[in-house]
């Protein structure tokens, strides 16, 4: 069976076909790609969450050791830090993708008859547009660092008697 790349014109008004292989999203399509976008956000979240918390057992298990080596340390330091920088990284996706689905709403907006009302919501709560960045909002950045503090001084105090 041989692919043919005639494409189908469908009933919607956002529907642009160019070249006859190309075709603009529309704003549901846009939504679906959000939706996918923070799903797989939220997995990746989940599973941080779960190395987090295997990085206070680590710190806890060093805090209440008594024979703890420098490669220890440094090792469940490393461990810690890895994590935080997964949490950095999924966030900044999770951002990024929400700014891009604001900037394909504007561009839906500006090329067509228009866009829901929630579709305006989400342009006007976001940054349309914006590059990657792994810089946390103010209360993520608190969080991780809260998070940090409390693992590595578990890592590199020594419990007293």
């Amino acid at each position: 069976m041989l692919f043919n790349h005639n494409i189908v014109v469908e009933n919607y008004s956002q529907l642009k076909i160019t070249n006859q292989k190309e075709k603009i999203m529309n704003e549901m399509d846009v939504w679906n790609y959000m939706q996918n976008a923070l799903s797989t956000g939220a997995t990746q979240g989940i599973v941080v969450a779960i190395f987090i918390g295997m990085g206070f057992w680590i710190s806890g298990a060093m805090y209440n050791s008594t024979d703890k080596n420098i490669v220890g340390k440094i090792t469940a330091s490393v461990f810690v830090l890895t994590v935080g920088m997964f949490y950095l990284f999924n966030g900044a996706v999770v951002e990024w993708n929400l700014n891009q689905v604001a900037a394909g709403l504007a561009y839906l907006k500006e090329t067509t008859e228009g866009i829901s009302a929630g579709g305006q919501i989400l342009i006007d709560a976001n940054d349309p547009g914006a590059p990657f960045s792994l810089i946390p909002n103010v209360f993520s950045g608190l969080f991780l660092l809260s998070v940090l503090v409390m693992q590595l001084s578990g890592i590199w105090m020594t419990k007293k008697s």
